[in-house]
């Protein structure tokens, strides 16, 4: 059983050069991040929540305000949620250009004026087709944390509110969401997801080797000899030449992100 042990040296070494690889990485992510200031005096940040509905308490506006401004610098983007009760605006695609013209209108950008922004619209009227509307516009370089699809995806929170309840928690948990998906520290940058993967390796090394033959012997002094006459089995390769062919497989064209002020995002009817 101890000539195994010498052999789970392999997973220690590839943990170690994972964390001395990570580690370094991690720490100058985080220095950039702290380094990066807000680079907009178009758009007044600390407006995070307007409740234009009437939705929610004065006291749960401030608490969940000041929930998205600490967001908006983990992420560096501006962010704003807008509660409304408006007929006017009763679909899903009307409530989408809601929340696209307000980012363009009012210039709203962490980095610069169009820059990254998220723009979350919320109509609690029934007007038009008869459901709840919701959009989320992601402008910048938050596109590249969240796609379309993964602000459709936050939005699915929203099912847990009726007509009559206080939104706050659900919204509360919809900023988390926001948080955990476009924060600029998140995995794999973390030094957790680091520690994480290293052990997920060692066990898989350890459970792949722990029955192979590494810790047999297999040879003894008896293996070469036949009676007292020395004798060696020779084996020879009868390939002697190999031909190798491959193919380019193009990339696609298609690509995904944003910038430059155009929009991305997901909606939600309820």
């Amino acid at each position: 059983m101890k000539s195994y042990f010498k052999y789970f040296k392999i997973p220690f070494i590839i943990a170690i050069v994972i964390t001395v690889i990570a580690i370094p990485l991690y720490l100058k992510k985080k220095a950039d991040f702290m380094a990066s200031e807000r680079n907009n005096s178009s758009w007044d940040n600390t407006v995070t929540v307007i409740d234009a509905a009437d939705k929610m308490t004065d006291e749960e506006e401030q608490v969940l305000g000041e929930q998205i401004r600490v967001i908006e610098d983990k992420c560096q983007s501006d962010i704003v949620f807008v509660i409304l009760n408006d007929p006017a605006n009763g679909y899903l695609d009307s409530v989408r250009r809601l929340a696209d013209s307000f980012s363009e209108d009012n210039h709203m950008g962490y980095d610069y004026p169009g820059g990254s922004a998220i723009v979350f619209v919320d109509n609690w009227s029934r007007g038009g087709d008869g459901g709840i509307h919701s959009w989320m516009s992601t402008t910048g370089n938050i596109r590249d944390r969240i796609d379309n699809d993964d602000a459709t995806e936050v939005l699915n929170v929203l099912d847990e509110l009726s007509d009559d309840d206080d939104p706050y928690y659900v919204y509360s948990k919809l900023a988390a969401s926001i948080e955990k998906r476009g924060s600029l520290l998140r995995a794999p940058y973390s030094v957790g997801a680091v520690l994480i993967v290293s052990l997920i390796i060692s066990v898989i090394y350890i459970i792949l080797n722990w029955h192979s033959k590494l810790g047999d012997v297999t040879v003894t002094s008896g293996t070469y000899l036949e009676g007292k006459t020395a004798k060696f089995r020779v084996k020879t390769d009868t390939f002697n030449h190999k031909t190798v062919t491959s193919h380019k497989i193009e990339r696609s064209s298609g690509g995904g992100g944003g910038g430059g002020g155009s929009h991305g995002g997901g909606g939600h009817s309820r």
